[in-house]
């Protein structure tokens, strides 16, 4: 987004009854971009410029998205005149001077696209992509030969994704970084993975997401919906595409080589809003569920004919079943796995190449590089460690999960959950011992430590299925949320006063491990002022200012606790509000905003009894109703751990 104060000028504003008109024109022009229909976009933007003045910020960034429609289909000169125009308003707009960058490079025209990335660089937004591109660049306009132009990788159709590794002889995995919101996971995905296997997969791992849509982080940095295996095959062609100008002229493409993949789960307002899956997908897996189900049945004859009577009174197969198979079949066949750390192995060896470039010029810049290079692959190392910890962690709530669900008393599941949490702890232990400044290991330590609480306290709450079987999406909300307030009624029925003062301990042991973390921040990060944070509703992910600090993160995490452990306390009828409030004061101290604070506090069990600490309503305002209205509706627990890692921006 273009923003004032950073070199851009001061916005004009469109007459007032143009703008409900501009706004629906840009909506509408960003949805079928996101769909891929360009030429409707490029349409919609054209109508929107004509309701806004040649100078306001809107004009500049709808003509700076008219150049992303034309860079999609390859029209370069179209726009170079785009981003001119764009320019010509706002001079220091970002994504104009990238993208007129990147049209000049296609069409040629180095020195162009050089300056382009030079003025770029000079800006706050500026990145490390974005200066690898001007070192680059500097190389071609020098007549320097690019690197990867040899390796016989060149640009080559989605179906030219290789599936081998040409010095292993074995599958290509492809990386992936897969991003709701602050929760980040790493996934592996390998050819052939079809739009129906990874929605699924994504559904598995956000269970209470609702309606989404998966978008890709494309190579001219614009997100771009997948709507069928064809569109994953072309995210994986751009992966290759990238590692084919990193490795060099006769150097072969390596796992290690290539890039991740970057994935974002975006939250849609209704299933209408999500692409269908196509057909012969569709056909596809169910003649892959039918071979795995056909299998299943084989083994089933054979262990019922060696052992009848084992079998009976057997209660025949529920539906989730189906579900954890379907899970099964992904990771066996289709090579999806979260359990692996790829950023920092990309990052570190992205430091190590470039040191070793510093190294044969002599530059004493090396030795920072290396080090930095040093850090990321120790990261990587306590990584490894801490989703090794995270797979026992789930073990361990699975455990719980089944307790709940069945009513059985925590103490009958103690000892079965209790060897998977102290596996967890082992790996986590190893992680901070091996780097005292892995901060997410404290973290871990702390979750670990809040898990144990609510076992002690009998406090199990049994998680909600997605209700598939509502169409309408207001309904099917409603409903899961109707369910969630439920379980959490009897998850805090189970509490006795004795098991809420016996988790009391365990509690002070999670706020001693986030102490630790941030007993161990870099002083860098210490020393970073904090930033009032958005409202969540008016908060966009593509905006560099939503970026949050390392200090924030902690301090919301420790807000988290804090709310969390008056839930419990509430439960077993000890004192419960002091809590509450040392938990809004956490967020307050973190820069969350107040209407997300506000929100988070009517999102507690307890809220009727908590006037004092919500305050009355906030005056109204017009503008910013329908969103502080949906905000409220979603009445979260706690604030989310926000997204210390997010990567600056723009949107398309």
């Amino acid at each position: 987004m273009v923003k004032k104060g950073k070199g851009v000028a001061a916005e004009t504003a469109p007459p007032a009854e143009a703008t409900e008109a501009l706004a629906q024109l840009k909506a509408d022009g960003n949805n079928n971009f996101a769909k891929r229909e360009y030429d409707t976009a490029l349409r919609l933007y054209d109508e929107a410029l004509k309701l806004v003045p040649a100078d306001a910020a809107d004009a500049a960034l709808l003509h700076s998205n008219k150049a992303a429609c034309h860079m999609m289909h390859k029209r370069y000169k179209e726009a170079v005149a785009e981003c001119s125009a764009a320019l010509d308003g706002q001079p220091n707009f970002f994504k104009a001077l990238i993208r007129r960058a990147k049209a000049y490079e296609q069409m040629g025209q180095h020195k162009q696209a050089l300056a382009d990335m030079q003025r770029a660089n000079k800006l706050d937004a500026a990145t490390e992509d974005t200066r690898d591109s001007e070192r680059r660049l500097k190389d071609l306009v020098a007549g320097k030969k690019p690197a990867g132009m040899g390796n016989g990788l060149g640009k080559k159709g989605p179906s030219s994704v290789p599936t081998k590794n040409p010095a292993a002889g074995r599958q290509v995995i492809f990386p992936a970084k897969l991003s709701m919101g602050d929760d980040t996971r790493l996934l592996q995905l390998v050819p052939g993975v079809t739009y129906l296997e990874l929605m699924e997969h994504v559904r598995q791992l956000y269970p209470a997401a609702g309606p989404f849509v998966i978008k890709f982080v494309d190579k001219e940095g614009d997100l771009v919906t997948l709507a069928s295996r064809a569109d994953i095959q072309r995210a994986m062609q751009e992966a290759v595409e990238v590692a084919s100008r990193g490795a060099g002229a006769r150097a072969q493409i390596t796992q290690q080589s290539l890039p991740p993949i970057r994935l974002q789960v975006v939250k849609v307002a209704s299933e209408a809003e999500v692409p269908k899956i196509p057909d012969e997908e569709m056909a596809y897996v169910k003649q892959m569920l039918a071979q795995l189900q056909k299998a299943q049945d084989a083994q089933k004859a054979t262990a019922a004919a060696a052992a009848p009577a084992e079998d009976e009174g057997q209660p025949p197969p529920q539906i989730d079943e189906w579900i954890l198979q379907f899970v099964d079949l992904l990771k066996e066949h289709c090579g999806i796995d979260p359990d692996k750390p790829l950023e920092c192995q990309e990052v570190g060896q992205d430091r190590l190449n470039a040191a070793f470039t510093a190294m044969m010029a002599e530059d004493p810049k090396a030795e920072e590089l290396l080090d930095q290079a040093q850090d990321k692959f120790e990261d990587q190392v306590c990584y490894g460690m801490y989703n090794q910890a995270t797979v026992h962690q789930y073990r361990a709530e699975a455990v719980l999960f089944k307790a709940a669900r069945e009513g059985t008393p925590g103490a009958e599941v103690a000892e079965a959950a209790e060897a998977h949490i102290k596996k967890a702890e082992e790996q986590l232990e190893a992680a901070t011992a091996y780097k005292r400044a892995f901060l997410d290991g404290y973290l871990g330590k702390s979750a670990l430590a809040q898990l144990r609480a609510k076992l002690a306290a009998d406090y199990l709450i049994a998680p909600v299925k997605p209700r598939e079987d509502i169409a309408d999406a207001k309904e099917r909300a409603a409903a899961e949320e109707a369910a969630n307030k439920e379980s959490q009624r009897a998850a805090m029925a189970r509490v006795t006063p004795a098991s809420a003062q016996a988790a009391e301990p365990l509690f002070e042991a999670a706020y001693g491990f986030i102490q630790q973390a941030v007993a161990n921040m870099s002083e860098e990060e210490a020393g970073k002022e904090i930033k009032q944070m958005k409202p969540t509703a008016e908060q966009d992910p593509s905006d560099p200012d939503n970026q949050t600090s390392v200090k924030q993160s902690l301090l919301i995490n420790h807000g988290n606790a804090k709310y969390e452990h008056s839930i419990l306390r509430a439960a077993g009828g000890l004192e419960w509000k002091v809590l509450v409030e040392e938990a809004a004061a956490k967020f307050r101290e973190a820069g969350a905003h107040a209407t997300d604070i506000r929100n988070a506090l009517k999102g507690h069990p307890m809220a009727e009894e908590m006037a004092d600490i919500i305050g009355p309503e906030p005056e109204p305002e017009a503008a910013a109703a329908p969103k502080e209205e949906a905000a409220a509706k979603e009445a979260p627990k706690g604030l989310p751990s926000l997204d210390r890692k997010a990567k600056k921006k723009e949107s398309a």
